[in-house]
């Protein structure tokens, strides 16, 4: 394939796959690879209990605690204690990714796009436009293999959408003539839910950034409901844990940390605003990130604070959000397909006029 901006899509280097609320029921009855006598408690990152089994993420590992020896077992490496040194080069003050062939990506602490440029789905990754993947999980692409199959058949030009699809459309606009249009089939009964999104993995926020988010979406009348519209995540944890706007019983935005007991940040109770179709409808959010319980949230509907709480809101205290993702991020009704579109999105370190 010619160097161009597409490849930035396989350039980039990605770790992946599980993340440690999710993986306690698959290693249940896994048997430990190495056995340790417990270390100082100092050096342990974070502490789960499930089902009356205690596990600990210690130097990037999970551990499993034996309830009669007190022995920690090895169960799982969730990430790569070198990933830093590994992906990013930090030169004059700036910091780059590493891409495979040895180019120097810089990062990015501010990324907008109204969605004008008339492109098929193909050309809308590169480094032109900044977003570096698309994600098109559905019932006839329902594994990972299956989606990045596709998705690199579509930037080839040898396959075409089957089912979900991401695309530019002029049938509904907040501003200018086009916007990104996602569609998503309802997920079959084998998945947890379906996806029709657009994401960079650009983005560098860490612990202590303020990160501000403004975004415009629209859901037709006759759709289905998306369950999530964005993610901030980080790539170098297994199962890319982040923090999420969530569309909560398909009525009401709120956000989610998906890590650990998920904690969800929701709108006062009895004093929910509900999030209507057939308009758009303005988000906007501020999250000061961090992997204690003195992170900030704030979301903003169409003008009206709807969710101001504190709370965590980074997996780790060395957490990198290197990746946003927009438009159907997750869709999880599985009797109805979801339309969304969205326009005018913008993420950045400091306030946005």
């Amino acid at each position: 394939m010619k160097m161009d901006g597409k490849t930035i899509l396989v350039l980039l280097a990605a770790v992946g796959s599980l993340v440690l609320a999710g993986i306690v029921t698959r290693l249940a009855a896994a048997k430990p690879t190495e056995t340790i006598e417990p270390p100082n408690e100092s050096e342990v990152e974070l502490t789960a209990v499930e089902k009356g089994v205690t596990y600990k993420l210690y130097h990037a590992g999970l551990w499993r605690v034996d309830s009669r020896s007190g022995k920690w077992e090895f169960m799982e490496q969730m990430y790569d204690p070198d990933f830093y040194a590994k992906n990013y080069v930090e030169r004059d003050g700036a910091i780059c990714r590493k891409a495979a062939n040895g180019n120097l990506v810089p990062v990015r602490r501010r990324f907008a796009d109204d969605f004008e440029h008339a492109r098929p789905v193909r050309e809308l990754t590169g480094m032109d436009t900044g977003w570096t993947a698309f994600t098109l999980q559905s019932p006839k692409a329902p594994s990972v293999n299956d989606y990045v199959r596709l998705r690199n058949g579509i930037l080839k030009g040898q396959s075409d959408f089957l089912d979900n699809r991401v695309e530019m459309s002029a049938d509904v606009v907040h501003s200018g003539k086009r916007a990104l249009k996602t569609y998503s089939a309802p997920p079959s009964r084998s998945m947890v839910c379906a996806k029709a999104s657009l994401d960079t993995e650009l983005l560098h926020f860490v612990k202590g950034d303020d990160v501000w988010f403004s975004g415009w979406y629209y859901v037709p009348e006759d759709s289905g409901m998306p369950f999530t519209v964005m993610d901030l995540e980080t790539t170098w944890i297994k199962e890319y844990p982040g923090i999420r706007i969530m569309l909560a019983d398909g009525q009401y935005a709120m956000f989610e940390l998906k890590w650990g007991a998920k904690p969800k940040y929701r709108q006062p109770k009895g004093k929910e605003v509900g999030f209507p179709v057939a308009k758009w409808v303005h988000l906007k959010a501020r999250l000061k990130l961090s992997e204690k319980d003195d992170g900030v949230i704030e979301l903003w509907q169409d003008g009206m604070k709807i969710v101001d709480a504190r709370g965590q809101t980074l997996p780790l205290a060395h957490t990198i959000y290197n990746s946003f993702e927009i438009g159907i991020t997750a869709h999880n009704d599985r009797g109805k397909p979801a339309t969304l579109y969205v326009d005018d999105v913008a993420i950045a370190n400091k306030p946005m006029d």
